[in-house]
């Protein structure tokens, strides 16, 4: 018996992938898929290495700039403290009328504030913690003074700051001190004595704090390589 195959419909092929709209998957959404499923399931260990492994490398490039910086800032502010204090020593002999010191331990790079009426020239590392909180008023009468809580409380330099060396100058004759304790007077005429401070950083930078005898301002200026090797102020530690 024959069979007729007119019968039978011709059944049509199965179509490509289509999305929603008709259109055939383009190669970005391929992609974007890929990076989706990639999300989902986390980030291999070759990738966090990777990541890690640059991290370090730019740490190890940046951290000895940043070493930098931070010594050079603390040499700064270090220069800007005492500068700040030997100003308001001389604006407190002009106020008061009596003449007034900072001292400096050179040794244990440290300063502080002193009075005359608590110093003693023989021994100057003994005003350190005597301190004076009243001064005499124009009538007589005993009031607070500005420098109660200050006077005599030693103030230490910033970490891996030091004092190199303290030079005055009088009558053309300069006197270098690089150890031991020294200071700076200023008078109720707030006049004083030619001094040059100078700080160290552990890099070797030096800035120098400028007081002049006649007015007794101090100013802060940083040091060439040239003024430093010529003055032996070279980092020798």
């Amino acid at each position: 018996m024959r069979t007729s195959l007119t019968g039978f419909k011709k059944q049509p092929l199965p179509s490509k992938p289509m999305l929603f709209d008709g259109r055939k998957p383009s190669m970005f959404k391929m992609f974007q898929n890929r990076i989706t499923s990639k999300n989902e399931h986390g980030f291999s260990l070759m990738e966090i290495m990777l990541v890690l492994a640059i991290i370090a490398i730019l740490s190890s490039v940046s951290m000895p700039a940043m070493r930098g910086f931070t010594a050079s800032r603390r040499l700064t502010t270090s220069a800007q403290a005492i500068a700040d204090t030997l100003a308001f020593a001389r604006d407190m002999a002009i106020t008061e009328r009596t003449t007034h010191l900072v001292v400096f331990d050179v040794d244990s790079n440290r300063y502080w504030l002193a009075s005359s009426e608590a110093f003693d020239v023989q021994n100057p590392i003994a005003s350190a913690g005597r301190t004076t909180n009243t001064a005499i008023s124009a009538g007589g009468q005993a009031t607070v003074s500005r420098t109660s809580g200050v006077m005599g409380i030693p103030k230490p330099l910033s970490r891996g700051i030091t004092i190199a060396a303290l030079v005055k100058t009088r009558n053309g004759v300069a006197q270098q001190l690089t150890s031991g304790v020294d200071y700076v007077y200023f008078s109720p005429t707030s006049t004083s004595v030619d001094t040059s401070l100078y700080l160290r950083n552990v890099k070797g930078n030096v800035t120098a704090i400028v007081v002049e005898a006649t007015t007794g301002r101090a100013s802060i200026r940083e040091m060439s390589p040239e003024e430093i090797q010529t003055l032996g102020l070279g980092n020798d530690l």
